[in-house]
């Protein structure tokens, strides 16, 4: 059975629950991660073999950002928000993440998912 990366976007509702800055941190990260493996594997970069100095996420960011595609554009702008924010969250402590960059981080990450057309 195949784990479904919409189960993170779910996790990071239920983080944001909680006000603390640690929950907040966590939903970020899980936002961006879950949107993240999706647009992955939309684009067919779900068995993606790296090659040495490859950084997958700009891949995927970059094939979505240089897409002829409109929604394509805006999930590839997306995604590349949301990873600085993910990046923020995990390796910033002296970043303050408070509700509201979290909350626009969710705001983000369902857009992606409606341009994508999927359904949370």
């Amino acid at each position: 059975m195949n784990f479904d990366w919409k189960d993170f976007v779910r996790l990071a509702e239920n983080l944001m629950n909680h006000h603390d800055e640690a929950s907040l941190r966590s939903a970020i990260s899980r936002a961006y991660y879950g949107v993240f493996c999706i647009s992955r594997n939309k684009k067919g970069f779900k068995n993606y073999k790296l090659k040495k100095g490859e950084n997958i996420h700009w891949i995927i960011i970059n094939k979505y950002k240089n897409s002829y595609d409109k929604n394509e554009k805006i999930v590839g702008k997306y995604l590349d928000d949301l990873r600085r924010n993910r990046n923020y969250s995990d390796y910033d402590e002296d970043e303050t993440i408070d509700f509201k960059i979290a909350q626009r981080v969710l705001i983000k990450t369902k857009k992606i998912l409606d341009n994508l057309g999927i359904n949370l």
